[in-house]
């Protein structure tokens, strides 16, 4: 009996973590699809640097090669940034911003990349584009 009980726990406590894991997967699929979809290739890009500086990016290029490295990031929704400071923001409407701490505000709800490699990829990427426009753009970054 006692086997039997224990068996029948390991069994419930398997199909719960299943469950979950199911419940999880189509929440993450619906947020990034959330994201994906908001995000199409504006005009422009304003990019606010943290230094002050601002740069309005027309690039189609450059602008698309953005566009697809967000859609790309993998997100997770979060209550708000649990970090402060940042090297820039993207401003592509007034109500869709992504700072490069690697949150995504869209119609004021937060999304938060969970792949901090991409994050630094992108960032990498935005800061030395704005040095080709602004040589000393955020020093000792």
């Amino acid at each position: 009996m006692r086997i039997w009980i224990i068996s029948m726990f390991t069994v419930l406590l398997i199909s719960t973590q299943t469950i979950a894991c199911e419940k999880q997967q189509i929440v993450t699929e619906q947020i990034q699809e959330n994201i994906t979809q908001s995000l199409t290739a504006p005009q422009q890009i304003v990019i606010h640097f943290g230094d002050g500086n601002t740069i309005q990016l027309d690039d189609k290029l450059i602008i698309e090669k953005i566009i697809n490295d967000l859609k790309a990031m993998p997100y997770k929704k979060v209550s708000g940034p649990d970090e402060v400071g940042q090297s820039f923001t993207f401003e592509f409407s007034s109500d869709k911003q992504y700072s490069s701490t690697g949150y995504f505000v869209i119609n004021k709800k937060y999304y938060k990349v969970t792949d901090q490699e991409l994050v630094s990829e992108l960032n990498k990427y935005v800061v030395d584009y704005g040095r080709t426009f602004v040589p000393q753009l955020l020093p000792g970054v």
